[in-house]
């Protein structure tokens, strides 16, 4: 047991004053510093997971690239580095793909989760919304409230089949005011949506839409983009197949509409804001449990690097009975042997 603790103390403190270890690797010839090799690849992931999580912009980007010049700088100047140990040559590609993806998991927490949050709670929020209102009035809505003769009209809801989804949409109407384009009364401004909730016609159970006291809803918007977005991001978002469907559903049920690419698109819930708040947490956690599982699977990745390289230095040194010049560094059958 002794020895065993005393193996795992000399991987992650290793003692620079162990005259063998210094006969064996010479004055240059240590593998880097495990514990300060598994800080900079977890702290580069954590920092740019949760930056882009929260804030996909030019600056953050800039500021995540700038981290990674930062600690490729400072590995470049550790005697590992300029020993050309081989374990360097695989720290390299890590490090690069530990960037690659904490970015490509923030864009994913961003788009699907925080960004429909954000542009939900930065809404203002209206009261006593009457379904029938002109949608220029209530284009900023975070979350609305209708009246109470609002409804939703699951009757005359359409599922459209798009992306391995299925788009859902159904329209906010009033009980008191009839909404067939042949009539007297107003068009359809407020449509609910949802994704496969629904079937191809009506059947939609979309968040509260099978509770008929439920008047209440939050927006549903596609963020603004600008070139970074549109590189990292390219796909058009979900509101044109969500209008798809409405144009569907339009032509299905006889609808209509004042303004057909202005309609408001709101989830329909009993409680917005509680709802919102669990997207809020949901991307929180699927920041923390990312960098969680990064963590554990990167600190049993690099120390198994690191004790393998450490063991066949220590053996190769040891057959030529002293450290060979640097370039000239033996690891016994390893595929890493320098020529």
């Amino acid at each position: 047991m002794a020895g065993s603790m005393s193996r795992v103390k000399d991987i992650f403190w290793p003692e620079s004053g162990d005259p063998l270890k210094a006969k064996l690797q010479g004055p240059k010839g240590a593998p880097p510093w495990i514990l300060g090799v598994l800080f900079c690849l977890i702290s580069t992931f954590c920092f740019i997971c949760f930056l882009i999580s929260f804030n996909l912009s030019r600056v953050t980007l800039l500021v995540c690239v700038a981290l990674v010049l930062f600690y490729g700088a400072l590995g470049s100047r550790t005697g590992a580095w300029e020993r050309g140990y081989p374990s360097v040559n695989l720290l390299v590609p890590i490090g690069i793909g530990t960037a690659i993806l904490a970015m490509y998991i923030g864009i994913k927490v961003n788009v699907n989760i925080y960004t429909p949050y954000y542009l939900a709670v930065a809404g203002r929020n209206y009261d006593n919304v009457s379904p029938t209102a002109k949608t220029a009035e209530y284009a900023d809505a975070g979350i609305i409230r209708f009246t109470v003769d609002s409804a939703l009209d699951t009757s005359r809801s359409f599922g459209y089949k798009a992306q391995d989804f299925t788009y859902c949409v159904a329209p906010v109407v009033s009980r008191t005011v009839p909404v067939h384009p042949d009539s007297s009364g107003p068009a359809i401004s407020f449509w609910a949506v949802g994704k496969d909730c629904c079937g191809n016609r009506a059947n939609f159970a979309c968040d509260g839409a099978n509770q008929a006291e439920v008047r209440n809803g939050f927006s549903v918007k596609d963020p603004e983009k600008d070139a970074l977005t549109e590189l990292l991001v390219p796909a058009n978002g979900d509101r044109p197949l969500y209008l798809k469907a409405i144009a569907a559903a339009k032509v299905l049920h006889g609808l209509d509409s004042a303004d057909d690419s202005n309609v408001i698109l709101v989830r329909w819930a009993a409680d917005p804001d509680a709802i919102l708040q669990v997207w809020h947490h949901r991307a929180i956690f699927a920041v923390a449990g990312s960098s969680i599982i990064y963590s554990a699977l990167i600190i049993i990745i690099w120390t198994s690097i690191h004790v393998y390289f450490d063991r066949e230095a220590t053996r190769g040194t040891s057959r030529e009975g002293s450290f060979a010049k640097p370039g000239r560094l033996s690891f016994g059958n390893s595929p890493f042997n320098r020529v």
